[in-house]
């Protein structure tokens, strides 16, 4: 089995989903796992797992024609070899192709996979693989005491673009004894909206602009009293929601089906959802309800172990290989 990424690190990534936890020796071993960063370089290979369609394609602001070339190489090879291909998408790329070049690989793949539910990937179903949860990667790491009324809005490498405008909502929200805390990479091109923004808010809120390592993340969250996810299916988010969630700190997010189904699975206190974009008035209601309901004990995070997340997509594998 290739994976066309780089191999799990001491940085928590997403390819950790697939080769599970090997700790007490109780990782699935069913499949053999590759890393390699060329995704040309097959020989041996039986599947491709393309976690980042960027991998293949380069940069999304790459000339299409050279996208589209690069697209046309890959997909030929495949072909030629009788590789099955195994795409992993986000939430928002499972329903919006974007480009010529992006629709052929698609087209190529036997098995599409997203970590939240999605209706269709430019056509093929989608095999919903839940993140793992991240109890287990982190124990024994050093936290900190959670600060009263801190809200956080965190990246593991560089902010998203949703994040500033939470960082607006935030602004003009009526939440006295309530602070905001923004910890991750802000993008260059961001970085003067983000110094107006701050400035007109230096009392209620305070940025850390740097990526993040998993320790500075641990602390970030179990300092924080409730953790915002803005743009909450895009694969990145769902692993802070992860991350939160681990360290038995509540999130809020937009309302949408895979929410209330993640509200339903590790109990509702903990997912807070707000209908539609973030305002002020979502915002306030939220907080609001917070006070009156908050979560206690721990949320269930049963179904998100990480060797039942491995197999999961180990069986995707299998399945793509008998049909080679």
């Amino acid at each position: 089995m290739l994976v066309a990424a780089r191999p799990p690190r001491h940085r928590v990534d997403f390819v950790d989903q697939l080769v599970g936890d090997d700790s007490e020796g109780q990782a699935p071993r069913e499949v053999v796992l590759e890393f390699r960063t060329d995704p040309f370089r097959t020989d041996g290979a039986d599947v491709i797992h393309l976690t980042d369609l960027t991998v293949v394609l380069g940069a999304r602001h790459s000339l299409e024609r050279q996208r589209l070339r690069r697209a046309k190489r890959f997909t030929g090879m495949i072909r030629r070899r009788r590789l099955p291909l195994v795409l992993t998408v986000d939430g928002a790329e499972a329903t919006d192709v974007s480009s010529r070049a992006e629709q052929l690989v698609r087209d190529a793949a036997s098995a599409v996979t997203s970590v939240v539910e999605s209706s269709s990937a430019g056509g093929k179903p989608i095999h919903v693989i839940e993140h793992s949860h991240l109890r287990d990667r982190f124990l024994g790491f050093p936290r900190a005491d959670r600060v009263p009324g801190r809200l956080l809005l965190t990246a593991l490498t560089t902010l998203h673009p949703s994040t500033r405008a939470a960082l607006g909502v935030f602004g003009v929200a009526d939440v006295p004894g309530w602070s905001l805390r923004v910890a991750g990479g802000i993008a260059a091109e961001e970085a003067t909206a983000y110094a107006h923004s701050l400035a007109d808010q230096s009392d209620a809120v305070s940025l850390r602009d740097e990526a993040l390592s998993d320790a500075e993340s641990v602390v970030e969250v179990s300092r924080a009293e409730l953790v915002i996810v803005p743009a909450a299916t895009t694969r990145e988010a769902q692993m802070i929601i992860m991350l939160a969630l681990s360290l038995d700190r509540p999130v809020l997010i937009e309302d949408s089906p895979p929410a209330e189904a993640l509200a339903n699975e590790v109990g509702p206190s903990w997912v807070r959802r707000h209908s539609g974009p973030l305002t002020a008035d979502a915002l306030e209601t939220a907080l609001a309800a917070f006070r009156d309901d908050p979560p206690f004990g721990r949320p269930n995070l049963d179904a998100r172990a990480p060797n039942l997340v491995s197999a999961r997509y180990h069986a995707v594998y299998r399945d793509a290989a008998a049909r080679r």
